[in-house]
């Protein structure tokens, strides 16, 4: 019997997927749990917890920033068109 290896997300690995399957599958999975983290962090907004406005801005700046950053990596990974087209 053959072992299956564990990848670091703690799923068995998938020997025949494609880049792009993988891709795919490990985005929907991430940003699944990146906007579940996100509805959280909303969650202190609420009348139980206590913060300042300063507090609050620098909260959206971070995330607004780590945004940025993903976008920054998406467009240089972005592969240019062959050829001229207006």
């Amino acid at each position: 019997m053959e072992e299956q290896k564990i990848n670091k997300d703690g799923e068995a690995g998938h020997p025949a997927e494609t880049s792009e399957q993988k891709c795919k599958r490990l985005a929907t999975m991430r940003v699944n749990n990146a906007l579940q983290k996100i509805k959280l962090i909303g969650n202190l907004a609420g009348p139980a917890y206590k913060y300042s406005e300063e507090e609050a801005t620098k909260i959206i700046q971070g995330l607004k920033f780590a945004v940025e950053e993903i976008e920054a990596k998406f467009k240089k990974g972005k592969k240019k068109e062959d050829g001229f087209q207006l």
